[in-house]
């Protein structure tokens, strides 16, 4: 009988996903115990998310990509205290949620529409591409009741 390490080595999170979707047979009692350090959330090692993205209905508005790219540029402007913003290479956003870049341009575009995020699109004088600069927009109305 295969031991619960062998069973798990080299398990990924998209393994572990692609389990679930498929509906494939559970672990074991003794794996899911093991799975428990593999699957789940480490808690103190976390980033905050804005909480006007559950409370005021964006969670259930935006499309699936939309959100993957919000949440991709939260964790690398407030998750690394960069609360002005960095500069995200688009293959990062590509390798990070799993998007085309016309995918992630799509859905950068939405949310600058919506007042989430700003780009400054970063280009030198003779037209060259450089990094684009992520922002999330920061309302100044904290505490104050909404009209």
């Amino acid at each position: 009988m295969q031991g619960v390490d062998d069973a798990l080595k080299g398990l990924s999170v998209k393994d572990i996903v692609n389990r679930a979707r498929n509906h494939q047979k559970r672990f074991s009692t003794e794996q899911e115990r093991v799975m428990k350090d593999i699957g789940g959330f480490v808690v103190p090692n976390a980033f905050q998310i804005p909480n006007e993205i559950i409370d005021d209905g964006w969670l259930q508005e935006l499309s699936g990509a939309e959100l993957k790219v919000l949440l991709f540029i939260i964790r690398k402007t407030f998750g690394f205290n960069k609360i002005a913003g960095d500069r995200i290479p688009l293959s990062q956003i590509t390798e990070a949620t799993g998007l085309s870049r016309v995918a992630i341009m799509s859905a950068t575009a939405v949310l600058e529409n919506c007042n989430l995020v700003r780009v400054i699109r970063g280009a030198t004088e003779d037209g060259t591409r450089k990094i684009n600069f992520y922002q999330l927009v920061i309302r100044h109305d904290y505490g104050k009741k909404k009209k």
